[in-house]
């Protein structure tokens, strides 16, 4: 077993604390998460997104949010953003947005930018899977997050996708023991954030099989329990899977709609 650990550290200590900041442009409260915001992020799509990143990891996956507590507060620009947090989390300089876990409350720290949506998607999905799970393999819990930070609607014309295509074509074959091996997200490159998507994207979507094998992997770690390497259980009921993941995105298409158990 060679599980990467990727449990968040608890910063209550270090980390701002809404209710005694300053006014906020923008306050709500929907359920379990808060939203502070400097400047009117248009809160009804931010909700939309939210409850889509939701919406999907329970109907694919089973992982629900735990109705613990989640804050996220945007900043009005990245210097805002870099003033809060660079002295207290000194990699937040190289970042768009970052997710924490501060004591029981799940954090999302992130500023005005176009890419806003994109970030809030990708850091709700660490928060949920964080909620609902003890530890995650790194590429997988990283996968998922880049998996979900595009709408559905939009995948299939996603840079991302094409650039994977292209990779395909010229050989490109991504390594599930390189992922599983890697120490901690620091150490990720863009290749390492890319091959994690296109696992996590081929599981999902290639077949019947390869869905419930990922399914059954997160599910035996929410019971507490830790399961094999994810590529051991792949080579033991899917033999080709790796073989076949280089051909599988060479003119590959996400479907209108997954397959779902029944």
């Amino acid at each position: 077993m060679n599980l990467v650990l990727v449990l968040i550290p608890m910063l209550s200590a270090l980390l701002w604390q809404p209710q005694i900041a300053q006014t906020w442009v923008v306050e709500e409260k929907r359920g379990a998460v808060e939203v502070y915001a400097e400047f009117d992020p248009n809160l009804p799509a931010i909700w939309g997104h939210l409850q889509d990143v939701q919406n999907e990891l329970a109907s694919e996956l089973d992982v629900h949010p735990s109705g613990a507590s989640t804050q996220i507060i945007l900043f009005s620009n990245r210097a805002r953003f870099m003033t809060y947090l660079v002295p207290k989390i000194p990699e937040a300089r190289s970042r768009k947005a970052i997710f924490y876990k501060n004591g029981d409350v799940f954090q999302i720290y992130a500023f005005r930018s176009n890419q806003l949506i994109t970030d809030l998607r990708h850091e709700y999905t660490h928060a949920i899977l964080h909620q609902h799970l003890a530890f995650l393999p790194l590429w997988l819990d990283e996968g998922l997050a880049e998996y979900l930070e595009e709408p559905a609607a939009q995948r299939n014309g996603s840079a991302r996708l094409s650039g994977v295509k292209w990779k395909s074509r010229v050989g490109w074959s991504p390594s599930l023991n390189a992922l599983e091996s890697l120490p901690a997200a620091a150490s990720m490159t863009e290749d390492d954030y890319r091959d994690s998507w296109a696992w996590v994207t081929f599981l999902l979507t290639d077949s019947e099989t390869t869905r419930h094998l990922l399914k059954s992997h997160i599910q035996t770690i929410s019971r507490g329990e830790a399961p094999p390497r994810f590529s051991q259980q792949l080579r033991q009921f899917d033999p080709s899977a790796e073989k076949r993941i280089n051909s599988y995105f060479r003119k590959f298409r996400f479907p209108l709609t997954l397959a779902k158990d029944q």
